[in-house]
This record gives C-alpha cells, sequence and structure tokens, in this order.
C-alpha cells in the first residue's frame, strides 16, 4: 500500500502511526495545490505583464534586433499554444512576451523618422501648427516640419518643438507657420541612466528642438486636408478652452483647473507643482484615474437621478444603462479634450470597460478591467512603459482594487448604516485609498523623482473631499455653461477651491521633514518591487505575502550600489561632484553654474541632495589658475582630479592626477602621452554624458550614457 493510499483510506490511523512530519508534508501539500489551482484561475490579470516584459526585452536592448525574430517566436508560440499538451499555458506566456517585443518593434518602425544629427544655426522654418503649450514666460509650440533652410527634404525631422518668449502670437492649430529658429538635436540623457528625453521625443515623431527668434508667420493660402482640419478644431478647441478659464480664473488656482480640464500644464509656475508634490499631491495635476472617475462618475449619477425623477421612464425603460451610456460620452469628450495622454488613456479604458459592463450587465470595477486596459496601452502605445505616469497610474489603482476585493470579502455584512456609521467608513476609505496608493507609487517617485512625500496623508485627507464635492463638480458646471457664455463664475468658482487645495500643499509641504530623499535608484531594485507588487496584488492565496520579501530584497540593492561622485555633462562642457567641506558638510561643486543649468539640477537630484545644498564653483574651492582647477573630494573620492579647460595646462596636470577631465577635444598623441586616465570632450561626444564611481581601493569605475542606451534609433548612433 502506497503512502497516498493509506492517507486517503485510513488518514486517522495513518496519522497515529506516522511521524507528524509527514502529516504537515501532507498538509502542505494540499495547500499548495489548492493555492495554485486558486491563482491559475486569475493567470489572465499577468497577461500585460507578460507583455510588458516583452516590451521591455526589446526597448532595453542595446542594438536595434532583426524584426523577422520576434515575428517568428510570436508566431511559433501562438501555434504551439493552440495544440492541448501540458505545456499549453506556457507556450501562451511566450506568445505574449513575443507580442510585447513585437508591438514595440513595431511602434518604434512606425513613428520613425529623421532626426538632426547636429547644431543648426538661425535657420527658416516652415511647418504646420500642431500645439501650443502657454507658459508663464512664453510660449512652446510643435511643428509639422515641412522645410527647413538648408536641410533636404528626406533629411527633415516630422517634427520640431520650439519655445517662444515674444508677445506676438498671431496663429492657431493648423496654420502653416515659418519662423526663425535655432534647431539642436534632441535632448540626450544628463547621466548615464536618467530619463532618456530622446526617447520619448523619439515616440511623439519630435526631431529637432529649438528656440524661435521671431514671432510665426502665417501662410494665408496654404490648404488642409481633411485631418488636418480635424486635429486643428481639436487643439483649437483646447487652446481656447484654455485661455478661457486662466482669463476667467487668474492665479495658480486657474493654472491648476486649466490643466486638468485640458491636459495644458505650462502655467503652473515651479513654486505650485513643488508644493503639490512634496505634499503628496501631483497627482491632481495628471489627467488620471480620479479626475475620469469623479467626471463620469458626477455624470452617471446626475443623469440617472434625472432620468429616475421621471417615473414613466424610470419603471419601463433601462435608465442605468441610458446613464451608463452618457457617462461614456462625456468620459470620450474628457479624454479628447484634455490631450490623450497616457494615465488619461488609462483612464478612459478603465472608465469605458466599466460603464460597458454595466450596459451588458456585467461586474463594473475588477482587476480584469485594470489588465485590459493595460494590455490596450502596452500594446499600442508600448513605450508608456517607461513613463511614470504610467508605472505610477497603474500602481496604483491595481493595488487599489486588490486590497478592496479582499476587504469586500471581509465585510461585516451586519454594519451599520446610519448617517454617523457612513461618515465614520468614509473617512477611513480615504484615509486607507491614500495610505494604499502612497504606498503603491512609492518605489516609481522614488525611482525617478528621488523623493517621495512624507505627509500625503493629511494632505490628501484634507484636499479629496474639496476635489470630489467642490472643484469637479463646479468644473463640469462651467463646461455645460460654456457653450452659452455663462461659464466664468463656475470657474471661478472651481479656481477658489483650488486654491485652497494649494494653501493645503504649501502648507503640508513646509512642515518639516515633509520630503524624504534618497539618490539615484539602481532598475533592478524598481523591478524587484514591481514583482514583488505585482504577487501581492493578483494573488489571492495566502502566499501572496512572500510579495513583501521585494521590501528588504530592494533595499539591500539600494543600500549596496554606491552614488557616482563626479558627473561631466553631454555637451562636454561641464562637470560637477559631490565633497565634504571643512566644516564636513556635503557641498556640491560645479565647473560653471551657468552651463547645462539642467543638468545639474538632475544630478543633484540624483544624488538625493537636499535643495538647500548650494551649488559652488571650483574655483572657489580648490587650486585653480585661468587653464585648469585640481582637486580632490576627502572621503568620499580618494582621487586626485584636474579640470582642464585650455591645452597648456594638460602635460602638467597629467603627471600630478589620476583623473583629467578635459573640456576640448585631445588628440592621440595627448591622450598617449598623459599617465591619468582621461575624459575629453570628444569622448563625450561619442559615448554622453559620463559618471565616475570610485571603489573603496580609490579605483575609477566610468560609465557613459551609451552604455545604458546602446545604439537604438532614438540615440541617432544607429
Amino acid at each position: 500500500m502506497t503512502v497516498e493510499t493509506a492517507i486517503v483510506g485510513a488518514r486517522p490511523r495513518y496519522f497515529r502511526t506516522r511521524p507528524s512530519n509527514a502529516r504537515l508534508a501532507f498538509l502542505a501539500r494540499q495547500s499548495l495545490a489548492r493555492w495554485a489551482a486558486s491563482d491559475l484561475a486569475r493567470l489572465s490579470l499577468w497577461t500585460p505583464v507578460a507583455i510588458g516584459l516583452g516590451a521591455g526585452v526589446y526597448f532595453g536592448l542595446k542594438v536595434e534586433p532583426d524584426w523577422r525574430i520576434g515575428v517568428i517566436l510570436l508566431v511559433a508560440s501562438a501555434i504551439a499554444a493552440v495544440f492541448p499538451t501540458s505545456l499549453k499555458r506556457l507556450f501562451v506566456i511566450c506568445a505574449l512576451v513575443a507580442a510585447g517585443f513585437v508591438a514595440g518593434d513595431f511602434r518604434t518602425a512606425y513613428v520613425a523618422a529623421p532626426q538632426l544629427t547636429r547644431e543648426l544655426g538661425i535657420v527658416e522654418t516652415t511647418g504646420r501648427l500642431i500645439s501650443i503649450e502657454e507658459g508663464l514666460s512664453g510660449r512652446r509650440y510643435v511643428l509639422a516640419i515641412t522645410a527647413i533652410e538648408g536641410l533636404s527634404v528626406e533629411r527633415l525631422p516630422a517634427r520640431a518643438r520650439i519655445t517662444w518668449r515674444g508677445k506676438t502670437f498671431d496663429a492657431a492649430p493648423g496654420d502653416l507657420i515659418s519662423v526663425r529658429a535655432g534647431l539642436a538635436p534632441p535632448p540626450p540623457p544628463v547621466a548615464p541612466g536618467s530619463f532618456d528625453f530622446a526617447r520619448q521625443l523619439y515616440f511623439q515623431r519630435i526631431g529637432a528642438v529649438g528656440y524661435a527668434v521671431s514671432a510665426p508667420r502665417v501662410d494665408a493660402y496654404a490648404e488642409r486636408s481633411r485631418a488636418q482640419r480635424v486635429a486643428a478644431s481639436i487643439e483649437t478647441m483646447r487652446f481656447n478652452l484654455f485661455k478661457r478659464i486662466t482669463n476667467s480664473a487668474s492665479g495658480q488656482g486657474g493654472a491648476v483647473i486649466a490643466a486638468i480640464v485640458t491636459g495644458k500644464r505650462d502655467a503652473i509656475s515651479e513654486q505650485s507643482e513643488a508644493a503639490l508634490r512634496d505634499a503628496g499631491l501631483a497627482h491632481l495635476l495628471a489627467i488620471s484615474g480620479l479626475h475620469m472617475g469623479l467626471a463620469t462618475g458626477l455624470v452617471f449619477f446626475t443623469v440617472r437621478f434625472g432620468l429616475a425623477a421621471i417615473e414613466p421612464l424610470a419603471l419601463r425603460f433601462p435608465i442605468k444603462k441610458w446613464a451608463a451610456a452618457a457617462a461614456l460620452a462625456s468620459g470620450f469628450f474628457y479624454l479628447v479634450l484634455s490631450g490623450g495622454g497616457w494615465s488619461a488613456r488609462r483612464a478612459f479604458i478603465m472608465a469605458a470597460i466599466m460603464f460597458a459592463a454595466i450596459l451588458v450587465d456585467r461586474r463594473a470595477l475588477s482587476l480584469r478591467n485594470v489588465a485590459v486596459a493595460a494590455v490596450v496601452i502596452l500594446l499600442t502605445t508600448p513605450e508608456a512603459l517607461f513613463h511614470p505616469g504610467f508605472q505610477m497610474s497603474f500602481a496604483a489603482v491595481t493595488a487599489l482594487i486588490a486590497a478592496y476585493e479582499w476587504m469586500s470579502t471581509h465585510s461585516n455584512p451586519d454594519r451599520s448604516f446610519s448617517i454617523m456609521a457612513r461618515t465614520k467608513r468614509y473617512a477611513i476609505s480615504l484615509a486607507l485609498t491614500d495610505l494604499i496608493a502612497a504606498i503603491a507609487t512609492a518605489p516609481y517617485a522614488l525611482f525617478h523623482f528621488n523623493r517621495v512625500a512624507i505627509y500625503s496623508l493629511p494632505a490628501n485627507m484634507a484636499a479629496m473631499p474639496l476635489m470630489g464635492l467642490w472643484i469637479v463638480p463646479a468644473a463640469i458646471l462651467a463646461l455645460v455653461l460654456s457653450p452659452l457664455g455663462l461659464d466664468a463664475w463656475a470657474w471661478r468658482l472651481a479656481a477658489f477651491g483650488m486654491d485652497t487645495i494649494l494653501n493645503i500643499a504649501t502648507t503640508v509641504s513646509s512642515w518639516r521633514g515633509a520630503v524624504s530623499l534618497t539618490k539615484q535608484w539602481p532598475l533592478i531594485a524598481m523591478l524587484t518591487l514591481t514583482g514583488g507588487g505585482m504577487w501581492l496584488c493578483l494573488s489571492r492565496a495566502p502566499w501572496r505575502i512572500a510579495g513583501l520579501v521585494a521590501i528588504p530584497m530592494a533595499a539591500l540593492i539600494v543600500a549596496r550600489t554606491g552614488a557616482p561622485q563626479l558627473f561631466i555633462a553631454p555637451s562636454g562642457l561641464n562637470a560637477a561632484l559631490v565633497a565634504q567641506s571643512r566644516d564636513d558638510e556635503t557641498v556640491f561643486i560645479a565647473h560653471s553654474r551657468r552651463r547645462d543649468k539642467f543638468a545639474i539640477e538632475r544630478w543633484k537630484e540624483a544624488l538625493g541632495l537636499p535643495e538647500n545644498v548650494a551649488t559652488v564653483l571650483m574655483k572657489d574651492n580648490y587650486s585653480c589658475d585661468s587653464t585648469s582647477c585640481v582637486g580632490t573630494t576627502g572621503s568620499g573620492l580618494p582621487l586626485k582630479v584636474a579640470f582642464v579647460s585650455e591645452t597648456g595646462a594638460l602635460a602638467e596636470d597629467c603627471q600630478r592626477a589620476d583623473l583629467v577631465v578635459v573640456f576640448y577635444p585631445v588628440n592621440a598623441r595627448e591622450r598617449s602621452a598623459c599617465q591619468a586616465e582621461i575624459i575629453d570632450r570628444r569622448s563625450v561626444w561619442r559615448f554622453g554624458a559620463h559618471t565616475v564611481r570610485v571603489t573603496k581601493d580609490g579605483r575609477p569605475i566610468i560609465t557613459t550614457a551609451s552604455e545604458q542606451r546602446g545604439q537604438r534609433p532614438w540615440t541617432g548612433t544607429n
């Protein structure tokens, strides 16, 4: 008689006569089998994870792969998945991973367009005006390029983003305009592993950025295609509504309301954005599930309430489905009005699935709907995988739905529904919602922005009721009254509520310890937390708790990863490093404060330095003359580093320094004669921004941006 037969047929006697560890093993096998069966029933929820893995593999490659590789893998695994074998699920997973890989490859080829490879002088630029962003100090607009002085047609970028700081701007979306502008290639990362703006602009088909030195001149006789007229009408509607809101409600409250409604954020000041960010309220600026849910939900309940008041309609017709259809239409209008960003698309797809479920009498809110929304976005715009808005948006909504699914199974069916009980549950739910969303999005805030708001809970507890009960209803009312020209007072009412939230944000962000800063996380730490979080949310079995192991693992990875001590800008004309002052305080030393200002700020963020750490000049801290500076950074970097700006100092500095940063190209003879490690401007031209990290034994480890980016279509080196 086998052990299994003994267990099944004579269980009491077996457990009396066998060691207790056998019983434990049997129970463990039973539990694991039950848990596995439970999670296999939810395997479809992992579909976007598999697709995202495939897209991540494609974008993580250092060279562009042959497109046939992904197609062959997709077709082969899809065919294999059709046959009922024991490996069927494995083949399905392989097919989904291959689908993500192919989606990334196809998308890259679909948006491919020339990019500038060098800076141009002031040139005559002609193109169709696509969009306009109104800022505090000027305008930034995007042109569909038709001609650039001195460039052949085959070398023309598809689009250019141009900044104009003048006042005269008599052009509207859809117009064919000409400007005098200085153009440059899309900016590369300011440090290895930092955000790749060039990749982001590549997928927007923007191959040039620059500034205008003349106001746009409109070609009044240029014709437009039907598609151009439709796109121009939508953008004109958005721009006019933006101006209407900011003119009716001046100040930062109106600017934030305009951003929430139209997606145009350039009128928001840095102070307001920083206050919202440091108070944990930055999600109010994104067209996310919060805004889409509030807007469509308000339309749904208003329409349903109004129809329910009409007795013949309420008794004879499916008014709930009519209200869902009205909410769905309002969500699509909001998506178009907001510009259709990733977070807005995710929110609309989620809302559309929810209201479509109501139309077909299905459950409206579930993790399956989140998975469908993620699949749609990843297959159509796989580059969204790297955008912080996509990551934080899906992390928050996945964690919230998973948490409320768990809580719904443990709720008390005999709970009280009195006003006091409902108010108490609302307050607790609001606090839990913010706490869960804050925990879910914290890894991505730390990875992308090197900071996380500590007091987001009280800030959100105070701000969210204002958002749901005051600001969003007032904004919807203003939109309804807008065609009648009676909307100004409603915009002012909404802006007044937003000013209140800005005051809350300013107060909370000023509290001591409101923000926790950290050095730049390695990618593997964020991926570890993502994997653990997905396991915790998507599994229903008790072993989901194992996902929490990702927290100490990620913490250990971050702790063991040293931060760079030296940065060289992608221009090759500036460098900065962190050092210890005589008072044993951290200081940030730069060769120049005027050059590469944006890079300097990003470097400080990557080091996790507080904003009150000033940027000091090398000439004030190191031994400098007119040609070079030489110094060390103390205990942080026990190397002597020379920064050379003139040719006459190189030979001497090569003798007395361990590392030499040269702000001009060094020839082969000079390089071979130098005993020190050299990073010159030619190195930066070839390999992008550099960082230097020093090992415990004082050996410098040099990392370049090209090592991280490889040779891809958006790097300009393929």
